[in-house]
């Protein structure tokens, strides 16, 4: 759905939002040099020092109400754009999808939402689709006492969806602030696409995208968004996914030079297509920094490290409470060679989806910013905590394997090794020289040294 819907069902929500001081998790301590690590809910969490103070917004999954399960992608897809162009209002801090899917097909108390995810509004819809029609329904709700602040109906041909979106949007910033600037509104009125099959594809490819998919599930997500590139050729927000699912390709120890190839590719067209719309900016920025192929020391291809970093630094100045902008940042970040303000990054995305399946990946992330940093103590505390999330994360493998022999322990840096070689048995200590996206020349050379000295094979 567009940006457009949102930005109307913002306007309407914000007319009685009241500010709500927030509290974001520390992801490591004030004293960069203690071991002790905070990595996730399940430890004894502390708070850093507080966001701005913005209202936040938690929007519920929709109830698909179409009498076909089939159809729950469509419904969820309505979601994932609310959030997205809610988020890209730097005045409000919308939790994020991964988040409020956990009440997924739950029965709720309103209550309870706002104090687990810290938001002081809730939004609550469903999505009847039947043949070319669909009626799309939403409340908003002050968590702490219940009251109903804003309830309306929408329907029409779902060629005219982008438009329900619009009135959607409009109606939630109306709602939530009167007085909200215009133009923040009408910069995000955009079109993603005018096929319709095109946006169902990249609907469809969203799953595949997540932090925990499979490299089944990866591999389809990349097809479907190709898929939607063939029906719609310059469909912006479809080739920076795609970029970013080369990306995850590489990171997860599947990729080759061909997926950096491709992937370097999708971010150049989309950034040229389209350079004022976070997502894609944050998306294809990651891209620029972390695709490409070096040989005998030199990069014959991508590691725009300074490129990249623009990028991202437009995304968020344009949409700073957008969890897919603080996590490419972060992984930017992480890639400069900066571990301490990757972590700020990552900190932020962990509080605007706290209570995200994905946890153990932005933990993994953490680690590896740990590594960066020289606090290698702390990088295996944040790498064991994402594994016993996410068993099958290779990163977390790669930064446990690095910061352990960093300290010493050669024979647990081994079995980190082998373990890695089980999930990901591409991996090699040369295709790592070849496609590790780390800036530091140093960093790269002393990695590839610890894992040849553990067993991975050249």
């Amino acid at each position: 759905m567009s940006a457009c819907v949102v930005a109307r069902l913002a306007g309407c929500i914000l007319d009685r939002i009241a500010v709500f001081p927030l509290h974001a998790y520390s992801i490591y301590p004030e004293d960069s040099g203690s071991s002790e690590v905070i990595t996730s809910r399940s430890t004894s969490l502390t708070t850093s020092p507080a966001l701005p103070d913005l209202p936040v917004l938690a929007v519920l999954p929709f109830s698909n109400l179409s009498g076909d399960p089939q159809q729950d992608y469509f419904a969820d897809g309505m979601v994932e754009d609310i959030i997205t162009a809610l988020a890209r209002m730097r005045w409000l801090i919308v939790i994020a999808r991964s988040s409020i899917f956990v009440y997924k097909d739950k029965a709720v108390d309103i209550k309870r939402v706002g104090r687990e995810l810290g938001a002081r509004y809730v939004l609550e819809g469903s999505v009847r689709r039947s043949g070319d029609r669909v009626r799309i329904t939403g409340q908003l709700i002050e968590a702490e006492n219940g009251r109903h602040v804003w309830a309306e109906r929408f329907e029409g041909g779902l060629d005219d969806v982008f438009e329900l979106q619009d009135r959607i949007g409009d109606s939630i910033v109306s709602a939530i602030e009167p007085s909200v600037r215009r133009a923040e509104i009408e910069r995000v009125r955009v079109k993603p696409t005018s096929n319709l099959q095109a946006y169902d594809l990249v609907l469809r490819a969203l799953p595949g995208l997540q932090p925990r998919s499979s490299k089944a599930e990866r591999d389809e997500a990349l097809t479907l968004l190709r898929h939607a590139l063939d029906k719609d050729p310059r469909y912006t927000l479809a080739k920076a996914m795609a970029a970013f699912a080369c990306t995850l390709r590489i990171v997860d120890g599947h990729g080759s030079a061909e997926d950096a190839k491709a992937g370097l590719r999708y971010a150049e067209e989309a950034l040229a297509e389209r350079n004022d719309d976070a997502i894609v900016l944050s998306y294809a920025g990651s891209a620029l920094g972390s695709l490409g192929y070096r040989g005998l020391g030199i990069a014959l291809l991508g590691f725009r490290y300074d490129e990249a970093e623009r990028a991202i630094e437009q995304a968020l100045g344009l949409c700073p409470n957008l969890l897919s902008v603080q996590f490419c940042a972060g992984n930017i970040r992480n890639i400069l060679g900066d571990g301490d303000r990757a972590l700020g990054h990552f900190d932020r995305v962990m509080r605007i989806s706290p209570l995200d399946p994905a946890t153990g990946g932005f933990i993994a992330c953490t680690g590896a910013a740990h590594l960066v940093a020289g606090r290698y103590e702390c990088a295996v505390k944040a790498s064991r905590r994402a594994l016993q999330d996410v068993p099958n994360l290779a990163l977390a493998h790669v930064v446990l394997l690095s910061a352990l022999r960093r300290m010493g322990r050669a024979d647990d840096a081994k079995l980190a090794a082998q373990r890695l070689l089980e999930l990901a048995p591409r991996f090699t200590v040369s295709r790592y020289q070849r496609l590790s996206p780390v800036r530091d020349a140093k960093f790269r050379r002393r990695n590839a040294e610890i894992f040849r000295a553990a067993g991975i094979p050249r």
